[in-house]
């Protein structure tokens, strides 16, 4: 006798990381594009295929949810600095693939350039209360400092150099021409924003910071 019982429905699994994940990146996306003030959680919701609820779900709130932006996209730069290893790279070396990684990072991931800005209008209201952000940033600091004392022992590198000033240089060096595209255009009639120009400022900086650590010879 043919059984005609109906097969049961297929349960559908929840795949808790996947979905916090897609909520992240719409996250992401809203507030580089709209603020931490002008992004909606409904918009956060449509765009990640899901609804508000989960969002709460998982990140109670709106807070919750742009400090976890903020933690992503410095866990990602992060990230990428340690991938260079400077520490087994030889000093010149180390500076020069520092700072194409900064500029190439800057170039590819504007959603940072945004929310990082908007968080300054801020007054920095979010990351100053996660000390998390700056205990994932001392170490590559560390790792700079331990590159400019192995060049200045080689004698290529000029002494007293302040680490963090050369990374804030090499972070604005990379980054004011993104931010200020279109007025810099603007203003000097020259697109900054074609690929062109681009790797002719991309040459530029690299050239700039190279010289800026370098040990100066004596015209004595």
């Amino acid at each position: 006798m043919k059984n005609t019982s109906a097969s049961p429905a297929p349960v559908r699994t929840r795949d808790p990381e996947r979905t916090k994940g897609q909520i992240l990146e719409a996250a992401l996306s809203e507030f580089a594009t709209n603020g931490y003030d002008g992004a909606k959680v409904h918009q956060i919701a449509k765009s990640a295929g899901c609804n508000a609820r989960l969002i709460y779900h998982y990140f109670d709130n709106k807070e919750r949810l742009y400090a976890a932006a903020l933690r992503k996209i410095y866990s990602d730069i992060r990230e990428r600095e340690a991938e260079l290893n400077l520490d087994a790279l030889p000093p010149e070396q180390a500076v020069k693939q520092l700072t194409e990684t900064t500029f190439d990072f800057f170039e590819n991931n504007t959603a940072f350039l945004s929310i990082t800005r908007s968080e300054n209008l801020l007054g920095g209201r979010f990351i100053s209360q996660m000390p998390e952000i700056q205990k994932m940033s001392a170490p590559f600091l560390d790792k700079i400092s331990d590159a400019l004392k192995r060049g200045h022992a080689e004698g290529v590198f000029r002494a007293g150099i302040d680490v963090l000033q050369l990374y804030v240089s090499i972070v604005a060096l990379s980054a004011h021409h993104i931010n200020a595209s279109h007025t810099l255009s603007a203003t000097f009639g020259r697109d900054i924003s074609s690929v062109a120009w681009r790797q002719e400022r991309r040459a530029h900086v690299v050239e700039m910071i190279q010289n800026a650590v370098a040990l100066r010879e004596s015209t004595a």
